[in-house]
């Protein structure tokens, strides 16, 4: 499994087809899989995915979106960490690691995005996972 984003509210931010390509281009900066996975032509590949927010355009919020989206990725690797963790067979490729000190005040930042809202969709999120990886494992 790979857990990652489409873009992170820049400007030229790849479309989820463009990225999802980019995993197995033959450029190692953008082919995560291909450069993960020494049998990646023969294995099949299913991706689960949502949409979190529109594209930020005002400047002056991009900011925002960024820490926000960053968040909404740490939080769902380390979900997907936890709902896999007892599967064989099954692993993370970029698995967050949660190390390092944060500030008391990143710490507050990075909670403010922890809404009960955001949890309800990064659950469905983690529901669809294991529904796609209790499918491949029958």
């Amino acid at each position: 499994m790979y857990v990652g984003k489409t873009g992170d509210n820049r400007e030229g931010c790849n479309p989820i087809i463009s990225r999802c390509g980019n995993h197995f281009s033959y450029n190692k900066i953008h082919s995560q899989v291909r450069n993960k996975i020494p049998d990646h032509e023969d294995r099949e590949y299913v991706y689960v995915f949502d949409h979190f927010d529109e594209y930020c355009m005002d400047h002056a919020k991009r900011r925002y979106a960024v820490d926000r989206i960053n968040e909404m990725e740490r939080w769902l690797n380390l979900s997907i960490q936890d709902a896999i963790a007892r599967i064989r067979g099954v692993a993370l490729l970029n698995p967050c690691r949660g190390g390092g000190r944060l500030s008391a005040s990143e710490r507050r930042k990075r909670g403010q995005f922890r809404t009960v809202e955001a949890e309800e969709k990064l659950a469905s999120i983690v529901d669809a996972v294991k529904a796609e990886v209790w499918a491949l494992g029958k």
